[in-house]
């Protein structure tokens, strides 16, 4: 390998912490998740940064790059209103009620 490189990992090794949750059921846990999405999701040209996000994770080269590129697909997912809390966020917080 060239000075100043190093091996990128794959975007199944890239993962999201904590995992995303989308209203159509799926679960984004790493960056191949969310290029699925992005791939499977409608093109809207200059309506929404569909295509600049998914061209971001498929050609980021950096660990920064792709670190930037996956903030802007959590961006991009939450101005469409495509996720969801996680499950433990919809847990109660507090103790439950003695039986009676």
């Amino acid at each position: 390998m060239a000075a100043g490189f190093h091996r990128m990992k794959k975007p199944n090794e890239f993962l999201f912490a904590p995992e995303l949750y989308t209203r159509d059921g799926r679960i984004i846990t790493s960056v191949a998740d969310a290029i699925a999405l992005l791939r499977d999701h409608e093109a809207r040209p200059g309506v929404d940064d569909r295509d600049e996000v998914l061209h971001r994770l498929e050609r980021a080269k950096t660990e920064e790059e792709l670190q930037g590129a996956a903030d802007a697909f959590v961006v991009w997912a939450e101005e469409l209103d495509l996720l969801l809390a996680p499950p433990e966020a919809a847990r109660p917080q507090h103790e439950p009620l003695p039986p009676k």
